[in-house]
């Protein structure tokens, strides 16, 4: 009994140990439900997933957009590194820059390059990387003083013997003299491969030299303050300034005043000749006014009205007008400035022109005509100009060495840092070499063509010394004779 007690035992079990094993493969065979919890947690990866690959492929389009230098002109337009545009001046033309990428970088560069070099082998791209984060922080300031130099030298002023009025009468000296110089910023465009507030000073200095021989000068500048925006108007219509206060001229003095006069905002003309005739109404003797511009009034003013003012009641007092580069609208307005001023209208659209203009307007004396050969712009004058050349350049070879030791600096960090091999690091050291040269060609050749100006300059000042000297010597003998 016993014995059939135990097998009917066992074959329970052994049945319900299959039910059992039976019943697990039937739910292993079962799909598993997704919890909520899971479907977010692998949106959530997807979501992160595509937004790395956004990421990176937006980082590696930054980086292709680096600029390819191919003239002097991009260099001065390329654009800061990422990690060094804070970088100064001083900083970035440091003798004592050394081959590393400064220590307040690093781990942000490394972090940068360690997502750079995973997504890319390519040894240009991981270049244009290594610009993208540490180029040059200053090239427009260092190197577009070297494109925009011209010398100016003052342009010596040498006018015909004997040059008579409209009414036939040798033109007299003025008492006094006020120049009022345009300094807005249409004077910021170019004329003649320079700017035409360079061409101005150049003609002012060569003028106030001369008159101030007879005459005692004063200089005001208006337009120099603010911008031409509308927000800097009132600022810019209302600051009138007499620069050089009237009196004996003083060419040291005088030329340092105009050269700090910087050309910015808007034209006050009818404010400029109204402040002048405030300033010396008590004034007695000659006075003449001499405008020096490039346009209209854009400040609302009547410069007609104003200049007539000033002379009015006034013999001696005359407004004339030097028009430099004017549109027909300008020029009739200052055509008729001059008219209502008593004055003359001079029309100029080159150096020569103005000067030649300006020279109307006064007589050579035996001394000016002695004193012509201290005026050719040898010796110290020229050795300045070609000085200054090699400063501009110089600065911006140093400013292309320091960012060269920093990029062959960071393609060695990479390397010690495991993120590149050694073969990679001698490419990427190539292809920085190779930059620096094509960088250092752009200047040393644009300082070759600078110098050339320089020369050019200085034979053509003095060309025009040397002629116009040999043809007043063939006047005077003629009119000994």
């Amino acid at each position: 009994m016993k014995n059939y007690l135990l097998v009917a035992l066992l074959i329970v079990c052994t049945f319900l140990a299959g039910c059992s094993k039976g019943k697990e493969n039937v739910d292993s065979e079962l799909p598993v439900e997704q919890s909520p919890e899971n479907e977010v947690k692998q949106d959530e990866e997807e979501q992160n997933n595509q937004m790395q690959e956004s990421l990176d492929k937006s980082l590696l389009q930054n980086i292709s957009s680096v600029e390819n230098v191919q003239s002097v002109e991009d260099l001065a337009e390329l654009s800061p590194g990422s990690l060094t545009s804070e970088f100064t001046v001083e900083e970035e033309t440091s003798m004592w820059a050394k081959t590393e990428v400064p220590s307040e970088l690093r781990p942000a560069f490394l972090s940068e390059m360690k997502e750079v070099v995973k997504d890319t082998e390519d040894p240009a791209m991981i270049v244009k990387a290594l610009n993208y984060y540490l180029g040059g922080a200053q090239y427009k300031e260092l190197v577009d003083p070297l494109i925009t130099y011209h010398p100016s030298f003052t342009e010596p002023l040498m006018p015909e013997p004997y040059e008579m009025n409209e009414e036939g009468e040798r033109t007299k000296h003025p008492a006094k003299a006020l120049i009022l110089l345009d300094a807005s910023s249409s004077m910021l465009l170019y004329a003649d491969g320079r700017l035409k507030m360079d061409t101005a000073k150049s003609a002012v200095k060569s003028f106030a030299t001369a008159i101030g021989q007879k005459s005692e000068v004063s200089l005001y500048a208006y337009g120099h303050k603010g911008t031409q925006s509308a927000s800097d108007k009132t600022l810019s219509c209302g600051t009138i300034e007499e620069v050089y206060p009237l009196g004996e001229f003083k060419e040291k003095e005088f030329n340092s005043v105009l050269d700090n006069v910087k050309a910015s905002g808007w034209t006050p003309l009818a404010e400029a000749i109204k402040q002048a005739g405030i300033d010396h109404k008590d004034t007695t003797e000659d006075l003449t006014v001499y405008i020096v511009s490039d346009g209209a009034e854009t400040c609302g003013g009547d410069p007609i009205a104003e200049a007539k003012a000033f002379t009015q009641g006034k013999a001696g007092r005359h407004v004339n007008v030097i028009g430099f580069q004017v549109d027909k609208d300008a020029e009739s307005q200052l055509k008729a400035v001059a008219e209502a001023g008593n004055g003359t209208y001079m029309a100029a659209n080159s150096l020569e022109e103005m000067t030649a203009g300006i020279s109307k307007i006064w007589l050579p004396s035996d001394l000016d005509l002695v004193g012509l050969v201290y005026a050719k712009p040898i010796g110290w004058p020229k050795t300045t100009a070609l000085t200054t050349v090699s400063d501009y350049s110089n600065k911006a070879k140093k400013a292309i060495k320091v960012e060269n030791n920093r990029l062959i600096g960071a393609a060695k960090l990479l390397k010690d840092e495991a993120l590149v091999s050694d073969s990679q690091e001698e490419e990427f050291i190539t292809f920085i070499n190779d930059q620096k040269d094509a960088y250092q060609k752009l200047i040393d050749d644009l300082e070759v063509e600078k110098r050339k100006l320089v020369e050019d300059e200085v034979d053509r000042i003095v060309k025009k010394i040397d002629d116009y000297q040999a043809r007043m010597k063939e006047l005077k003998k003629q009119n000994a004779k």
